[in-house]
């Protein structure tokens, strides 16, 4: 099958319209366009196939590359570094791989034990470890430099690279590998793994219509913990998330804290793939119990998001790409009655053939499908977009320069005559002072603007941290009601009061997601108000000089529409205990202080809650200035283009003058200069013609798109 034909042909249609405006704005304006396709040459659909170990995520991404036993897939915990297949990347080599080992600095944030790498590893796993990350760090660093001995140190920063990747190879980079036995290797298996900071894979592939990322990460509950913290740091370079679950524990804890961070961002998709349902005892009966299952456990923990769950085997799918009487014979015991009963209740039909019977039971297919209608309805498309809103103004630039250079052609030809010349020379040194006024009242706009996003920026940033901070304190404040019940409740039971009490984060956290939504909605709105303003303000005075309608320059289609923080708490719940009184008798009971526990559980808040808005705050901040950037970028196209003309402008009047002095006083040479005006005039006018079809293009391209 073709994996998303419909943005293919966007892709297609716009590295087209790169490569015509590239031939037709002229020697000067290339590199602009130029610059432009390399972005678009390294657009990448950017799918991560993510979930626990013994899920099946190698086997089933073998199957999905038609690629057996190409990534690691027989011991566990096996894939222990974050490989990225880079599938139909037009600047990547056509095969090989890239191995990239961790920097001396990486490595030391590893083996120091410093909290930054860890936040995000905090926010996937409850429970988790800081002493056994430090002492399984250690681990890594020895067993590292057991392995590589003298070479280690030689190999930080630096990288492996080869034009061609087998998985013996990719096994001695990304796998965890059999360990040590008596200091010595037993073999090449996991050699760099220790190492390797990620994996690079070239390939091609005939049935993705574009450019491909898949990520094969680690298990998010891998024991080694170092490694899930890379995991997660890939997650926010990706645009969809394939959540492998096994049909035998099909969604844990775990796994729901997982796709509650991916499904908060609203311009990703989340896909499930129920893996190994060959392994049921009766698959063709207990596989809608396991799919309603997941579905009403995903609605009942993400209620808003509407899920593909897709059910499957990569077992199944990579035995019809094994040659052999063992896999004949695995793939006869699979083609039984259940099989068919199966393929007839679920997909409605039964194929002729086997290996094709045991493919549309293996679910394969039905998650590419998936994966194309998700790529080709919006994945990527707002890049695409923001790329196409970019060529767009900078096409009005050069429309601008252009029809400005031949109107300056038109004036030189009405002022080739010796009576008109002389007038002329004084006319053009007023120009030039009328000319470097427009571009001072431009530039004093764009500095204007950039001061006030400034203001914008800093003032959200600000607010927002007093907003997260304030949240804090109120869930404590609340928190009385709940110690007061709990003393209250433990005595009622006649028990005496426990002396501790777990607090649950949850309403914290909906607290300081419903913050950031607000606060950045104002931030939006105050800095496309900018944006808006100043656009406006240079529209108009290019309107009034030139009488020119630069409409097709908007803010239409600016990165970070919305922003949602992937951040969780680093852990769902506080633990607090309860502070007794001190001035107790002996014979008495011991009670309990609120307003001290509580203080005491400011105290703890404080210290655990601030890391997690820190990055809130660090990823939102990043947010708003990518979205004024790119706003700032569509003006700047205006002082570039009126740059360029001005400069084209002056250039030519100086020149003019000269020549004016000699047209008055020789016939001769004012026939050369009306044959080459009149020769550049038909070189700009061809240009402006197909610019102009160019720019049709893109409006019948939008027209189409919105129908």
């Amino acid at each position: 099958m073709k994996i998303a034909p419909a943005q293919r042909q966007e892709l297609d249609f716009l590295r087209d319209t790169l490569d015509n405006l590239e031939k037709a704005a002229g020697r000067d304006k290339r590199d602009i366009f130029r610059g432009l396709r390399r972005r678009l040459d390294g657009w990448a659909a950017k799918v991560a196939v993510i979930g626990q170990v013994k899920a099946g995520k190698s086997t089933f991404l073998n199957a999905f590359l038609y690629n057996h036993d190409f990534l690691p897939s027989d011991v566990n915990p096996w894939t222990s570094v974050v490989t990225n297949i880079r599938i139909n990347l037009p600047q990547d080599p056509i095969s090989g791989g890239s191995f990239e080992f961790f920097a001396e600095r990486d490595w030391d944030e590893i083996v120091s034990g410093e909290s930054k790498i860890r936040k995000l590893t905090e926010q996937l796993l409850p429970g988790f470890d800081t002493k056994l990350l430090r002492k399984q760090s250690e681990e890594m660093r020895i067993r590292a430099e057991e392995r590589l001995g003298k070479s280690f140190k030689d190999l930080l920063g630096t990288a492996h690279d080869y034009d061609f990747v087998t998985s013996d190879l990719l096994k001695a980079y990304v796998c965890a590998g059999p360990g040590m036995n008596g200091g010595k290797v037993t073999d090449a298996t996991g050699q760099y793994s220790a190492l390797t900071k990620v994996a690079h894979v070239y390939t091609r592939l005939p049935e993705f219509q574009v450019p491909t990322i898949i990520t094969d990460t680690p298990g998010v509950n891998d024991p080694f913990l170092v490694r899930d913290e890379f995991t997660c740091r890939s997650l926010d370079k990706s645009d969809v998330f394939i959540v492998v679950l096994s049909a035998h524990q099909p969604l844990t804890d775990v796994d729901i804290a997982l796709i509650r961070i991916l499904a908060k961002q609203d311009n990703k998709d989340v896909m499930i793939f129920v893996n190994r349902i060959d392994e049921l005892d009766d698959y063709d009966t207990d596989v809608p119990r396991v799919l309603d299952d997941v579905s009403r456990r995903l609605k009942g923990a993400i209620p808003d998001i509407d899920f593909s769950i897709v059910a499957g085997s990569g077992y199944m799918a990579d035995l019809t790409l094994q040659d052999g009487e063992e896999a004949e014979e695995q793939r006869a015991a699979l083609d039984d009655a259940r099989l068919a009963r199966y393929l007839k209740s679920r997909y409605g039909q039964v194929p002729e053939d086997r290996d094709d019977r045991l493919l549309l039971a293996s679910g394969i297919g039905a998650i590419k499908s998936e994966l194309s209608k998700v790529i080709d309805r919006g994945i990527g498309s707002s890049q695409l977009a923001t790329i196409k809103g970019d060529i767009r103004a900078e096409l009005e630039g050069v429309l601008f320069v252009n029809r400005r250079a031949r109107d300056t052609l038109q004036t030189q030809v009405s002022h080739i005559n010796g009576d008109v010349a002389a007038m002329a020379i004084s006319d053009l040194k007023g120009e030039i002072e009328t000319l470097k006024a427009l571009h001072a009242k431009l530039e004093e706009q764009a500095d204007s603007t950039e001061v006030q996003i400034e203001k914008v920026v800093g003032k959200a940033w600000s607010r927002l941290e007093k907003r997260l901070l304030g949240c804090i304190e109120t869930f404590v404040d609340n928190q009385k009601t709940a110690f007061e019940s709990h003393l209250f409740a433990s005595k009622v039971r006649g028990g005496g009061s426990g002396k501790s009490l777990t607090i649950d984060l949850a309403p914290l956290q909906r607290a300081m997601e419903r913050e950031v939504e607000t606060a950045w909605t104002a931030s939006r709105t105050g800095n496309d108000v900018v944006l808006n303003n100043c656009l406006t303000a240079c529209r108009q005075i290019l309107k009034d000089s030139y009488g020119d309608d630069t409409a097709a320059i908007t803010l239409d289609d600016l990165p970070h529409q919305d922003f949602v923080s992937t951040l969780t708490l680093a852990q769902p719940a506080l633990k607090v205990n309860l502070i007794a009184n001190r001035s107790w008798a002996f014979w008495k009971k011991k009670t309990f202080n609120v307003e001290k526990t509580l203080e005491a559980l400011r105290t703890i808040a404080a210290e655990e809650l601030r890391p997690p808005i820190e990055k809130i705050l660090a990823a939102f901040n990043e947010a708003q200035i990518e979205r004024a950037t790119a706003g700032n970028d569509r003006i700047h196209v205006m002082l570039r283009m009126f740059e360029s003309s001005f400069n084209q402008r002056m250039h030519g009047m100086k020149k003019e003058m000269i020549e004016y002095e000699k047209v008055a006083s020789d016939p001769d040479f004012r026939r050369v200069i009306v044959q080459r005006v009149q020769s550049q005039m038909e070189v700009i006018e061809r240009r402006l013609i197909n610019l102009s079809a160019i720019e049709s293009s893109l409006a019948r391209s939008d027209l189409a798109k919105a129908a």
